[in-house]
Parts: structure tokens; sequence; C-alpha cells
């Protein structure tokens, strides 16, 4: 695929979808969808013909973190892009962001949406989504893809000193107080590695606006960094039941400049057939930061 054509794609699927719209059409192909899932509402977006795939977002993302490969996948798959709860148009909750409640949400969405078996790609705290998704309804799986992810309970915590954010993010309170009013900078900072100059990093700036619109909203921040307050308890769930192993094929890939080969290491522990790998130039958003080669990877290993 061109990178014209991926640009295109990411600019339609970046401005067509408007906030609040719940059925609003994506180059002709996709639609926004809201269902009441799980005690929560779930925003969608959908489109493609074939078996589904389910995509999962990190923080500080919503559904548009996929908007460069969904077209792609489209032409094989039913792509189904979820908000997760608290997240982008889905409905703010004081509680269930443990990943167990997250994965519980998305299978009623699946159920909803008639879906059958699914194959799962996650990013980010999406990966560990998809990692219980893929532990509790093991036989509804087809085939499980983790980007950029460790597994709580498996060795995610052995990055708890080296990367601040995790237990800064896990403090009560004290980081909304700190954040709130600088969330475009603050933010900025976060997915731009450090940089105020996000194409330096690779990562399109009116993203991150539209991050920052999301997560300056009322609560939703606090949703955001109650992905990490819930650590703890997703790390007891995971080791209390990650036996037996899940058996269906998994793909764990890292980025050159990100995680690199912590995610297959951490999946071999949980899961028996896992093929890793390495997305070369690219950081810890690799959806965004080099979807052709995130594709070249992805998209044999869910046909």
């Amino acid at each position: 695929m061109s990178r014209r054509l991926v640009g295109v794609a990411a600019a339609v699927l970046l401005t067509a979808c408007s906030n609040g719209t719940a059925a609003a059409t994506l180059d002709g192909r996709f639609r926004s969808g809201m269902e009441s899932v799980n005690g929560t509402r779930l925003h969608y977006v959908m489109g493609g013909q074939g078996r589904p795939v389910v995509l999962l977002h990190g923080f500080p993302e919503t559904w548009r973190a996929w908007r460069k490969v969904m077209p792609v996948l489209a032409a094989d798959h039913t792509v189904v892009a979820v908000d997760l709860r608290g997240t982008g148009q889905s409905a703010l909750e004081k509680s269930g962001y443990d990943k167990e409640t997250l994965a519980a949400d998305v299978h009623q969405l699946v159920e909803r949406l008639g879906l059958g078996d699914v194959s799962l790609v996650g990013e980010d705290f999406g990966g560990q989504v998809a990692y219980a998704y893929a532990r509790m309804y093991r036989d509804q799986v087809r085939r499980l893809a983790v980007v950029e992810a460790g597994v709580p309970g498996f060795g995610l915590e052995s990055l708890f000193e080296g990367s601040y954010h995790y237990r800064f993010h896990m403090v009560p309170e004290l980081p909304e107080r700190l954040i709130r009013g600088r969330e475009r900078y603050y933010l900025t900072r976060f997915l731009c590695g450090g940089e105020l100059d996000c194409r330096r990093a690779s990562i399109d700036e009116a993203l991150v606006e539209e991050y920052v619109r999301a997560y300056s909203r009322p609560g939703r921040l606090t949703a955001g960094l109650e992905l990490y307050r819930a650590l703890p308890r997703d790390a007891e769930a995971n080791r209390a039941r990650a036996v037996p192993r899940i058996t269906m094929p998994v793909l764990a890939l890292g980025g050159e400049w990100g995680l690199g080969t912590l995610p297959a290491e951490h999946l071999r522990q949980v899961a028996e057939d896992v093929t890793g790998g390495v997305v070369p130039g690219a950081g810890h958003w690799v959806a965004e930061q080099r979807p052709q080669e995130l594709l070249a990877r992805l998209a044999p290993f869910l046909r």
C-alpha cells in the first residue's frame, strides 16, 4: 500500500466522524454506532466484509488510533474499532476499568453485533484488554495480536521503575490536579516522546489535538488514568487464571524504539503459539507511526 493511500484514508477517517453522531459514515465503508453493554454504552466504528477483527486502543488514544490500518484490513475483514469504556464517545463510568471488565464490555458488544468468533488486535492497554478477552473467552477468539503491550503479572511491573508515568498515573487524584488545564502540554509530550513538535515523532498533530479534546472533557482523564490504577488487580487476575495457557495463534509485536521483544517475552508465558516481532522505525504508537510496516505483519497473520 502506498504512503499516499494510507494518508488519504487516514484523513478521511480522522475527519468524517463528528462527535455525538452515532451513525456517521466513514468513506462509505464505515459506520459509527452505540450499543448498551455490561451496564455501560460503547461507541464503535465498523466497516468492511469478512471474518471479524476487533481493534482496541490504549491511553491516551481513542478508536482513531487505528484509522490508518482500518481501510486496508476492511478489504478482507469486518473491522470493528471500539472506544473503550470512558473513552471517546463511549459512556463515562466511575468504575470498571480493570481489564477483565473492559474485556466483558467488548465481548458483549461482539455478541450484540452478531460477530461470532473474532480476531483481536490491541495496542498498549488495548493489548492487555485483548489478552484478558482471549483468556476469558478462549473458544471464541481465532487469533490474537498484541502490539506494544506487556502482560500484568508476567513482567509488566518491571517497567514501573524505568517509566515515570506508571507510578505517577497510579496515584489517586494527584495527576488530574496537576494535568487539568494543561492537557495539551502534557499529552503532547506524552505522545511525542518528550517532544512538543510531534512531526519528529511521526505523529499527526491533528490526531494529538483530537486526543487532547477527548481527554479534556470532564472525567475523561480520570477514566484513562484508572487503566493504570487497575494494574494491580489485573496482575492478580492474570496470575490466578493464566493456566491453562491460551492456545490460539498469537502475534506479539513491539516497536524498535518502544518495547521491542518484550511483548513476545510476556506472551510466551501465557500462550502456547506465539510469533514475536519488532516493527522497524516505530516507537510506542506503532499503528500511527509505522502503519505500513505493521500491516505487513498483521494482515498476513489475520488472513
